[in-house]
């Protein structure tokens, strides 16, 4: 029987996308040879992204041309050809005619993101939806959370109801764990978790209203109080036992449980009350005392062991219960402002007959439990004989269940295909959920589908398992390393999780070469990473300036945007180009969180915040000497404050700026501060000019709108700079680069989420579902399984980030991570930082792999360098301001202000191009009226006397095309100005030459170097560097 429900498991590099591309082609073509040209129509190719989406559909196009063309690319000819009787020129003029009709049909051709396709499914029947159909689509979830948010907190009352109750108690909470007291900021972070796809049956079981909580919180409070009156009783109790009954410390392995009930019960420190690991397994196995023990006393223990064994589980039972109640109040006030703030947030769309991508999801999963199939097609008004799904790995439980009914009633008109990666499943937190790829043919979680058994035994019956295992993308040493890699460190995993990893070794298709080199690095947590900056500096500038990569090859792959930050500023300060969306957001310069604050301050001079950072700001930069806290002290005076700022030179006229259009005050302020102008100060500006469109124009408004959108705004550079990329693990998915650089060690990322668990069987049913902190904490709770559960789920999405981070290398692949601890211990293992998984594959290091004596990919070296120039503001007032002088006017050399001789020799050799040119470059500058004195006459026995040396006239001869003082601008803005550049006619050599006229500095060496270094990275290879001393004995230095 033909399978017709293809499955394809994968590995990264292994050409996902080009096999999705060829399936498609071949569909059309089996189509287009049973008389349908338009058979395309009928194949709907998913993606995840509207970049992939778009790159998939350029695939397609671009292979049909090639084909309609009569040329085989990528060896396509050959895979579409050898599973079948099409001749090649057969599909050369199919292909054509397919090409011709999708140019003139381009929106018939179905490549589509699942959200999209989502949508054309809801437009298409609202009606049966409950949908007006005039509904707005919302994609921003912060646009409804801010008014909702914004009103809950305008209800706050100083009388003091349920609502300011629990509100209150929420920003206690937040204080308690040492976090953001700003409560709108929370508010708005937190409540992200309403737009999980995965709490939605949490919401809908949990129907309490605010009082309830109030009742809730007390109830468990006074819970709380029973059970630990409880466990001291319980503690009493056995301490009167051991007594009556002889038992001594002594008679027990290490003391541990006798001092458990006589010492650490009593104790207010509630950890001390968990018994240790070791004593709980001693007890599990019935070890009382250690083998050493007098027989008397293992006689005497025995007696009691029993009585003892149900002393224990009475203490277990209560501590269980006993911490449950107290993980549960910890997050009372989370949970029941986040179920209010749904309650609000559905009543707010629904007034404003707002739809969410969401909402669709879930209204259409509501039908297709209890509809059949052909329900949806009766709606959608085409049908789709085949889906191509990319990316299966990432596909949510709703958006897979809701295409399934669709995907299967294809499968009796022919093929359809789902590709995926388990092991690149790093969007759990959005939904994705890899278990489901995992359990095909099986529906996971589909225990609410009326239609469940017909569709798994339709989707087994068409079952059949592919393995793509080429990787087409790295060189050898790097797919063996990760081969290996993977291969111990999956055992990390528990059993059902380690599938993920089955059969992820993958075969070489670049055979020979590629580098390895992991390393790590000593310090504290600050000082190692400034030695792993470092690193990557070096070995930018190494590879660049050795030929073998430009900038652009180069991709740092971070945990965090915060980290992008940091290793974005620090390249920028050591003169390396870099592109980032994420690194360079106008958050990160210091010069627009100054000119934020100074407005801040504008807007209510008693912001102590805003005058805090100012001060701040001032004396880092060095523009006040007194030291900081002596300045803080000064903070809550207005007017020393603003002495403050007379002394650092910065006068702000309130009255003055606030009578400009807005556009012009922050103009005219980042004159007044004294801003040098750069990259982020300019798209600042234009920030400020799109924002000043608005006809509510001012500046409170402004102030909130940069809070609103500080976290999203970002140079805008555009691709194919030679520079740097610097980004997320998460944003490199799909993506290939030449060299990557894997940092730090992770010890940033949130391990300690929020977990949602059903706690409807326990606290009497009085809390159907509540939100509690995973941690080690839960092991001793109702929750200790959901925990489990999330930890090796975490652990899970840590090493698949690392797997995305490692596959995406082509030819170079660098780990810098932190040295490990001194004291490793048995959960170091699992910690799911970087080092702890480097540590579980090997522990010693640093490692290699491979040599950098590969044939480097021929490319063309280009030099658009990322220019980040600073450069001061210009007032507008001046620059259109009449001229009147001459001087002015006319670009007149004022040679007066070059009388110094070191400058007035420099500027003679620059203009003597060759040996002819000497004379009469004197001349002219004798003939001058400035240089009429005795002076010059010593500058031109001097250049007399430096043309006598045959070393020096030979770079003055016609071999050479000749460059004077001419700049060279490096990517910082930085420019370096060479004395003299020649470049030989008839070879590669080029020669950079300095003029010094004093002592021989070690300067002198650096600067020449840094001549040579900016030429190299301009591609030049072969040169010469030559300081040349001028005076009596014209002394030349070759470096």
């Amino acid at each position: 029987m033909i399978k017709n429900f293809q499955t394809y498991r994968s590995s990264a590099g292994a050409g996902k996308t080009y096999m999705l591309s060829v399936s498609f082609i071949k569909l059309s073509l089996h189509g287009y040879f049973n008389g349908d040209v338009k058979y395309y129509q009928k194949i709907l190719a998913i993606t995840f992204t509207n970049k992939a989406a778009a790159e998939m559909k350029d695939r397609i196009i671009y292979y049909l041309r090639c084909l309609s063309l009569e040329e085989d690319k990528d060896n396509i000819l050959y895979n579409i050809t050898k599973d079948t009787s099409y001749q090649n020129q057969t599909v050369f003029d199919a292909a054509k005619n397919i090409y011709s009709h999708i140019i003139h049909n381009y929106n018939k051709l179905s490549v589509s993101t699942i959200d999209k396709f989502t949508t054309h499914v809801v437009r298409s029947f609202s009606k049966d939806l409950g949908l007006s159909y005039n509904f707005d689509l919302e994609l921003d979830n912060s646009k409804i959370m801010q008014p909702v948010i914004a009103l809950m907190l305008s209800e706050i009352s100083a009388n003091g109801d349920n609502l300011s109750e629990l509100l209150v108690g929420f920003v206690m909470s937040k204080v308690d764990e040492g976090k953001n007291s700003d409560i709108e900021v929370d508010l708005n972070d937190f409540s992200s978790e309403l737009f999980k796809e995965g709490v939605y049956d949490y919401f809908n079981k949990n129907k309490l209203s605010l009082k309830d909580y109030i009742d809730v919180k007390n109830n468990f409070s006074n819970k709380i109080k029973e059970l630990e009156h409880e466990i001291k009783l319980l503690s009493y109790k056995v301490s009167n036992y051991f007594t009556l009954n002889n038992l001594t410390k002594d008679h027990f392995i290490r003391g541990t449980f006798y001092d458990l009930f006589v010492k650490k019960l009593g104790s207010n420190n509630y950890e001390k009350w968990v018994p240790s690991k070791t004593l709980q397994k001693n007890i599990e196995n019935g070890v009382w005392y250690s083998k050493n023990t007098k027989q008397i006393i293992k006689d005497q223990v025995d007696l009691c062991a029993k009585e003892l064994n149900n002393f224990y589980q009475q203490l277990i039972g209560l501590l269980r219960e006993f911490f449950s109640y107290k993980e549960i109040l910890k997050n009372i006030y989370q949970l029941s402002v986040l179920l209010e703030l749904n309650k609000r947030k559905e009543k707010y769309k629904k007034e404003n007959n707002i739809e969410q991508l969401f909402d669709f999801n879930k209204k259409i999963n509501e039908i297709i439990s209890s509809e059949s199939s052909a329900f949806i097609y009766e709606r959608i008004g085409e049908r789709y004989h085949h889906y191509l799904i990319d990316e299966f790995q990432d596909t949510s439980i709703m958006q897979w269940q809701n295409l399934l009914p669709l995907l299967v009633d294809s499968l009796d008109y022919g093929k359809s295909y789902i590709v995926g990666d388990g092991k690149q499943s790093i969007y759990r937190w959005r939904g994705g959920e890899a278990e489901q790829f995992l359990k095909l043919p099986l529906i996971y979680k589909s225990q609410n589908l009326v239609s469940k058994s017909e569709w798994e035994a339709k989707l087994n019956q068409h079952y059949h398992l592919n393995m793509l295992d080429f990787n087409y993308r790295s060189r050898e040493e790097i797919v063996n390393f990760n081969n290996l890699f993977f291969e111990k460190t999956k055992h990390l995993l528990n059993e059902d999780l380690q599938d993920m990893y089955k059969n992820h070794n993958q075969k070489v298709v670049r055979k020979g070469g590629g580098l390895v080199h992991v390393e790590l690095f000593d310090g504290d947590k600050q000082q190692y990473k400034e030695e792993i900056l470092e690193k990557i500096v070096r070995i930018i500038n190494d590879l660049t300036y050795e030929k073998k990569s430009l900038y652009k090859d180069f991709t740092i792959l971070c945990n965090t945007a915060k980290r992008v930050s940091l290793v974005a500023n620090y390249l920028l300060e050591n003169n390396i180009p870099v592109v980032s969306s994420e690194g360079l957001l106008l958050s990160s310069s210091s010069k627009v969180n100054f000119l934020i604050c100074v407005l801040d301050y504008i807007n209510d001079p008693y912001d102590y915040v805003a005058r805090a950072a100012i001060v701040s700001y001032l004396n880092k930069n060095k523009l006040i000497n007194d030291e900081l806290h002596k300045l803080n002290l000064q903070l809550k005076d207005l007017n020393k404050f603003r002495n403050i700022l007379k002394k650092s030179k910065i006068i702000i006229n309130e009255v003055k700026l606030l009578k400009l259009s807005f556009y012009e005050m922050i103009e005219q302020l980042i004159i007044d501060l004294n801003i040098k102008a750069d990259v982020y100060i300019d798209f600042f500006l234009d920030f400020v000019f799109e924002y000043s469109k608005n006809l509510d124009c001012n500046l409170p408004s402004f102030l909130r709108y940069w809070d609103e959108r500080k976290q999203k705004e970002a140079i805008v550079i555009p691709e194919g700079l030679n520079a740097v990329q610097i980004m997320t693990i998460h944003k490199s998915k799909g993506l290939a680069f030449k060299n990557v650089i894997i940092p730090f060690n992770w010890e940033d990322t949130k391990n300690k989420n929020d977990i949602w668990v059903n706690s409807s069987h326990n606290f009497n049913g009085i809390l159907p579902s509540a939100l509690v902190k995973s941690s080690s904490k839960l092991e001793n709770t109702f929750f200790s399984n959901d925990f489990k559960r999330d930890s090796n789920l975490r652990l899970l999405d840590n090493l698949n980030k690392l797997y995305v981070a490692t596959t995406r290398a082509k030819d170079r692949l660098y780990i810098f991570s932190k040295s490990f601890s001194k004291n490793i211990k048995n959960d170091y293992k699992y910690k799911g930082n970087l080092n702890s998984f480097l540590y579980n594959y090997h522990d010693i290091y640093p490692l290699y792999m491979g040599n950098d004596n590969f044939a480097e990919d021929k490319q063309k070296f280009s030099y658009d360098l990322f220019n980040v120039k600073e450069k001061n503001k210009l007032d507008w007032r001046e620059i259109i301001s009449i001229k009147n002088s001459a001087s002015e006017i006319f670009d007149i050399d004022k040679s007066k202000n070059k009388k110094d001789q070191g400058k007035l020799l420099h500027k003679i050799l620059a203009d003597i191009h060759y040996l002819e040119d000497k004379n009469m470059v004197l001349e002219s500058y004798c003939s001058l009226s400035e240089y009429k004195n005795q002076s010059f006459s010593k500058i031109k026995n001097t250049i007399n006397n430096f043309f006598l040396s045959e070393d020096i006239l030979r770079y003055f001869d016609h071999n050479w095309i000749v460059k004077t003082e001419k700049e060279i601008l490096m990517p910082s803005g930085k420019t370096y100005i060479p004395d003299r550049l020649l470049f030989h006619k008839k070879s590669d050599e080029v020669v950079v030459i300095d003029y010094k006229t004093g002592k021989a500095k070690k300067e002198h060496e650096n600067q020449i170097l840094n001549y040579a270094r900016a030429l190299s990275n301009m591609g030049y290879n072969n040169i010469k560097k030559v300081l040349i001393y001028v005076n009596k004995e014209n002394i030349i230095k070759e470096l």
